[in-house]
């Protein structure tokens, strides 16, 4: 049985020097194996992030194998993500 997955994106402004794969790295280290997929599908520089900054967009993917993920567990993991990235890198959510 394949459980559904749950798909969220989330942009964070980080400095411009962090790699995207650095910042993927760090979302799979957070969560575990519930993020199944994390992958960067923006980047964006410009006035809106700042100078010497750059905004990176990810897609997480988050599913169980033994079960359905509801909406709070995935909000819960999501806050995970943010919360690393915040820590490891200075990362800001973007709204």
């Amino acid at each position: 049985i394949t459980y559904p997955a749950n798909r969220q994106d989330i942009a964070v402004a980080v400095a411009e020097d962090v790699e995207a794969g650095a910042i993927v790295a760090a979302a799979k280290e957070a969560t575990g194996p519930e993020l199944r997929e994390a992958r960067v599908f923006d980047v964006y520089r410009g006035d809106q992030v700042g100078e010497g900054r750059k905004s990176v967009a990810l897609h997480l993917v988050f599913q169980s194998a033994e079960r359905t993920i509801t909406d709070a567990e995935a909000d819960s993991l999501r806050a995970q993500v943010v919360a690393a990235l915040a820590e490891r890198f200075g990362a800001q959510l973007r709204a």
